[in-house]
């Protein structure tokens, strides 16, 4: 029997929480403020792994987009940011199936940041900030935003698609003195009144409510301010990107985190439970599947 189907009858079922609704997904913590939900901002899943020479950073949010969309516009007043620390010393030592132990947590920065905002024609504004020990110019080689088909692995997002934002970028440009990164994304409203930051890093983290404060904090303050490990996607780019190192596109996380850490909330919502993408992912950039026709 497969983890998902053994934990089907355990699956918990997560309703609601102030300023975000939670549906047990990443797909499902929107954020909520003055009675406006905002699915555009919110995140959804966050993949980077290497190809040849170079890393790439897939950024998905909204999986609001209704199945008729042909094009996707991207809104005016988010910002988002995905952001790298490149020198936090990391132990191979994972007891949580985290991909490792954060040894100073408190120490969590952003080295090397890419800002996006979109113009009202559509286009990226792209700033790239960088304040850490890089040596070379993290410069882009590749940029994609607009409709794909939603690469997360599970029964009821088959045939849905999302917006993404795909990053490729020279690794040699974002490492300095070792290979581990950390990796996370945020999405900021402009104008919330809410203590509001949409947070994604460690796959299926802080859609759930005993963690839905990490999307409020730096992942720096994580630990000392909620009590939980800091979300961020850890990331030893000398290995190959595989769930909890990093994240492949082909990995199917929902088994994964059952498996490794033994939360399955998301597996009895699952059916029919594939542990494949429903369409073939790509070889080249963007990587992520062509988004799906209109029906």
């Amino acid at each position: 029997m497969t983890p998902r189907l053994a934990a089907v009858a355990l699956c918990l079922l997560i309703s609601f929480l102030p300023f975000f609704a939670v549906v047990a997904s990443d797909h499902s913590d929107a954020p909520q403020a003055m009675g406006i939900t905002r699915q555009d901002a919110n995140l959804t899943d966050l993949h980077a792994f290497v190809v040849g020479s170079n890393l790439v950073l897939a950024l998905a949010m909204n999986p609001a987009i209704p199945p008729t969309a042909t094009g996707y516009v991207f809104p005016t007043d988010l910002t988002f940011e995905i952001s790298i620390d490149v020198d936090s010393e990391v132990s191979p030592s994972d007891p949580l199936g985290d991909g490792g132990t954060i040894v100073r947590p408190e120490r969590i920065s952003e080295d090397i940041v890419f800002r996006l905002r979109f113009r009202n024609d559509g286009s990226a504004r792209i700033q790239r900030i960088v304040r850490g020990p890089v040596q070379c110019d993290p410069h882009l080689v590749n940029f994609f935003a607009g409709l794909r088909d939603d690469p997360f692995i599970r029964g009821p997002r088959q045939g849905r698609n999302i917006a993404a934002i795909v990053l490729e970028l020279p690794l040699s440009s974002v490492l300095s003195g070792q290979s581990t990164l950390l990796i996370w994304a945020t999405a900021k409203v402009e104008g919330f009144d809410s203590p509001f930051q949409e947070l994604a890093g460690r796959s299926l983290r802080s859609m759930f409510p005993e963690q839905a404060a990490l999307n409020r904090l730096h992942p720096k303050h994580h630990l000392h301010r909620a009590g939980l490990r800091p979300d961020v996607m850890i990331y030893n780019t000398a290995l190959p990107a595989a769930f909890p190192n990093g994240r492949a596109l082909a990995d199917d996380v929902v088994d994964l985190v059952c498996s490794l850490s033994g939360d399955c909330r998301v597996v009895g919502s699952d059916a029919p439970f594939p542990s494949s993408n429903d369409v073939p992912f790509l070889t080249t950039f963007p990587y992520l599947a062509p988004p799906h026709p209109a029906p």
